[in-house]
């Protein structure tokens, strides 16, 4: 014998939960707010700030965030990294914030990134010898 599920209505349903004892206007809005298995509530939920074409740009982003105190974490296709796909949707990532910083996070992605020139002002790779120090020498003093 066999029974179509349409038959036995509200067999397949989940039970209603019983109503709570105050009203939803007494409650204390944080705890409506907060979730027993997640330890927060919904405004913890990580959103979208930077929509990356690869990983790579992912991981700049996520370390500029980083370095201005706002935990980011990077969300992409997993058939992009085991293939090592670089470009293309599959390769598309994503950076994450939690929603409280996403407004902060969003300000300073869009603000240029300021260089220090006294950085620049170091001798090139070329021009160091063997012992860390500058070279003051020409190539002519070498033979």
């Amino acid at each position: 014998m066999s029974t179509h599920s349409d038959s036995i209505p509200g067999f397949f349903r989940r039970r209603q939960a019983e109503p709570a004892e105050t009203p939803p206007e007494q409650a204390d809005p944080e705890q409506t707010d907060t979730g027993a298995t997640t330890g927060g509530g919904t405004t913890q939920e990580p959103v979208v700030v930077w929509e990356a074409a690869n990983n790579l740009e992912a991981q700049i982003v996520k370390g500029r965030l980083e370095s201005e105190g706002i935990p980011a974490i990077i969300r992409g296709e997993a058939i992009g990294s085991i293939y090592g796909l670089t470009t293309g949707s599959l390769a598309a990532t994503d950076v994450l914030v939690p929603a409280p910083l996403a407004e902060k996070a969003i300000d300073i992605l869009s603000k240029p990134v300021e260089w220090d020139e006294d950085a620049f002002d170091e001798p090139a790779f070329d021009d160091v010898d063997d012992a860390g120090d500058a070279a003051s020498h020409n190539d002519s003093e070498l033979e």
